[in-house]
C-alpha cells in the first residue's frame, strides 16, 4: 500500500513534512518521494492537507469487554486510535480465577463489561480468545487488586510472606504472558488494601522487565501531592518507572509533587483526559469501603438493613446537592430508562416509595441492580481550566480517555477524549502542532508501555497509521449525546490493513492483535 500526498507527523522531528508512505506487508517500507511503484501496490491519492500520523495509543481505557464482544471499540477507531492499554485501575477480569472474576462483574462490571461465564482468564488466554477478531490492537496491564482477589479474597488485612510471593509468581506469569505493566486502583476493593511495602513488594519483577507501575491513585484534587507522593514512594522502593491514571489537581500541587519524583529518582508519567467529569462506579462513590469489603452480598444486606440506611443518609454523600451532581450512565437493562438523568431528577419522577429523599431512592435502585451501576460526576473542586489545559500539553502527558463503554448513557470522553486533545490542546493547524499531536497521542503511551515498534512513523516499524483529512478532526461526543462518533479520521490502517475508512469499520480484515 503506498499513502501518497500527505504530510507526515511521524512523532520523531520537530515539524511535520510532505511524504509519501511505502507499507508493505504489516511494516512501514519506506517515507520520501517513490519513483517507481511496486507491482500490485494500492496506490491512495490523499486529499491535500492530509496529515498521516502513526495510530493513536488510548493509554487507559477500559476496553477488555468490547473487544472480547465485538473486536473493535468504534468510539476510539473513529479518532485514530489503533492500540488501547486495558487491565485498568487494578480490577480487571484478565489475568483472574473465576471466583475473582465473579466478583469483578458484579462489583465492576458497569465499568470493564462482563465476563461469561466468569472464569479463569490468563493474559494469554485473552489474547487467544481474541485472534482473528479484532479491528484494533490491544495491550494488557496485570491488575494488582485482582491478582490480591486471586491469593486472599477481600482480605483487608497485609497480605503474608507467602502471599506476596504468590502475588510476583502471578505478575512474572502476566509479563511472561505480554503484559505491559502494572496496575492498581487504591480506591477500589481490594486494591485499597495494600500498602507502599505491600505494592512494592509485588511490583518488583517490573523492574527486570522494564515496565511501569500505573496507578488510580489514592488522592486527586486536594490531595494529589499525598496520591502521587505514594505513588512515588513505590516507585522508589521498588526501584521502576510509575505512572499516574487519569491525573488531575491544581497545576501547583501537581508540579510540586512531579519534582519531588525527580529529587527522589523516579521516572514518572501520567495519561489524563481533558473533561472536568469524571465516572466510575456508583458504589464507590457513596457507599464507604467498610460496607463493601465483604463482597457483595454483604453490602446488599447492610442496605436492607433500616440502621445502616439511617447511618448513610446522614452522610454528605447523599445530600439532595451531591446526588445532583450525579449522573446516571450505565444500568441493568431493567432499568435503562433512568440512563442520562441525574439522581435527583430520576429520584423525583419516580413513583416508588422511598425513604423520603433521593439518597433513599439511590438505596433502592443499587439494590434493585445487584450493585451494577455506572455514573459520571461533577469531581469536588475540579481542576480550572487553565490546569486542564497544563496537564494534557505537558511532556510528560499520554493521551488516555478512561473510555467505559459500558451501559447506555457513557461519559463522552470514550468517543471524543482523542479528538477533543487534538482540537483544542494540540493540532494548532502548523507543522509543529501535528508533531506535537503526534507525541502526545501516540509516540508518549508507546514509551511508557515499551511498545517499541510502535507509536511513531520509521521504516521497519508497524504500520499503524491515521491518516487526519482537512480540516482536522472534530468532536460530536456531548455529555447529552455521548455516543456520536468523531469525524476527521478519513482512514485507519492496523499492522498495514484498512480498519476504518470514511467514517465506517472495515469489516472483511481483522489485523489487531494482542501487542507488548
Amino acid at each position: 500500500m503506498l499513502l501518497r500526498g500527505g504530510r507526515v507527523a511521524d512523532g520523531i522531528g520537530a515539524a511535520t513534512r510532505r511524504a509519501d508512505v511505502l507499507i508493505e506487508g504489516e511494516a512501514i517500507a519506506s517515507i520520501g518521494a517513490v519513483s517507481a511503484v511496486p507491482p500490485g501496490c494500492d496506490v491512495i491519492d490523499l486529499a491535500s492537507g492530509s496529515v498521516i500520523c502513526p495510530g493513536f495509543i488510548d493509554a487507559h481505557a477500559h476496553a477488555e469487554g468490547p473487544l472480547l464482544a465485538a473486536g473493535r471499540a468504534d468510539g476510539a477507531l473513529a479518532q485514530g486510535v489503533t492500540t488501547l492499554v486495558t487491565g485498568q485501575d487494578g480490577q480487571s477480569w484478565i489475568g483472574a480465577t473465576a471466583d475473582t472474576a465473579n466478583y469483578l462483574n458484579r462489583y465492576f462490571g458497569a465499568v470493564n463489561g462482563l465476563l461469561e461465564p466468569a472464569r479463569d482468564l490468563s493474559v494469554a488466554a485473552y489474547g487467544e480468545a481474541l485472534a482473528g477478531k479484532l479491528s484494533q490492537n490491544v495491550a494488557v496491564l496485570a491488575s494488582q487488586g485482582t491478582i490480591r482477589h486471586n491469593i486472599a479474597a477481600l482480605a483487608s488485612r497485609p497480605l503474608d510472606s507467602v502471599e506476596r510471593t504468590a502475588a510476583r509468581r502471578q505478575l512474572e506469569r502476566a509479563l511472561a504472558e505480554g503484559a505491559v505493566g502494572l496496575s492498581s486502583g487504591l480506591d477500589y476493593l481490594p486494591s485499597r488494601f495494600g500498602d507502599i511495602d505491600e505494592l512494592a513488594d509485588m511490583a518488583r519483577p517490573l523492574a527486570a522487565a522494564g515496565r511501569p507501575y500505573v496507578s488510580h491513585l489514592r488522592g486527586y484534587g486536594p490531595d494529589v501531592r499525598a496520591g502521587l507522593g505514594e505513588l512515588v514512594a513505590v516507585g522508589r522502593a521498588a526501584g521502576i518507572r510509575v505512572h499516574a491514571s487519569h491525573l488531575w489537581g491544581a497545576r501547583a500541587d501537581v508540579e510540586a509533587a512531579l519534582l519531588a519524583a525527580a529529587g527522589a529518582g523516579v521516572t514518572i508519567s501520567y495519561d489524563m483526559y481533558p473533561y472536568r467529569k469524571s465516572s466510575t462506579i456508583l458504589a464507590m462513590l457513596l457507599l464507604p469501603p467498610d460496607l463493601q469489603a465483604r463482597g457483595p452480598d454483604q453490602t446488599l444486606a447492610a442496605l436492607a438493613d433500616p440502621g445502616q440506611r439511617a447511618t448513610l443518609l446522614a452522610d454528605e454523600r447523599f445530600t439532595d446537592a451531591y446526588l445532583a451532581g450525579l449522573t446516571l450512565g450505565c444500568l441493568p437493562a431493567g432499568l435503562a430508562d433512568l440512563a442520562g438523568q441525574t439522581i435527583t431528577q430520576a429520584a423525583a419522577r419516580s413513583s416508588e416509595p422511598t425513604d423520603g429523599s433521593a439518597g433513599g431512592w439511590v438505596l433502592d435502585l443499587l439494590t434493585a441492580a445487584d450493585l451494577g451501576v455506572g455514573a459520571h460526576l461533577d469531581r469536588p473542586a475540579p481542576p480550572t481550566d487553565e490546569d486542564l489545559a497544563w496537564l494534557v500539553t505537558d511532556d510528560r502527558h499520554c493521551a488516555g480517555s478512561d473510555a467505559i463503554y459500558q451501559g447506555q448513557h457513557p461519559h463522552p470522553r470514550g468517543y471524543g477524549a482523542f479528538a477533543r486533545l487534538a482540537a483544542r490542546y494540540l493540532a494548532d493547524g502548523h507543522d509543529t502542532g501535528y508533531q506535537r499531536l503526534a507525541r502526545h497521542l501516540a509516540a508518549n503511551a508507546a514509551d511508557v508501555y515499551g511498545l517499541r515498534d510502535r507509536g511513531r512513523l520509521a521504516p521497519g516499524t508497524a504500520a499503524d497509521i491515521a491518516v487526519i483529512g482537512p480540516p482536522g478532526i472534530t468532536e460530536h461526543a456531548t455529555y447529552d449525546a455521548p455516543l456520536e462518533n468523531a469525524t476527521g479520521v478519513w482512514m485507519v490502517i492496523v499492522n498495514g490493513a484498512v480498519t476504518w475508512r470514511e467514517g465506517h469499520p472495515v469489516t472483511t480484515t481483522f489485523p489487531g492483535r494482542l501487542v507488548s
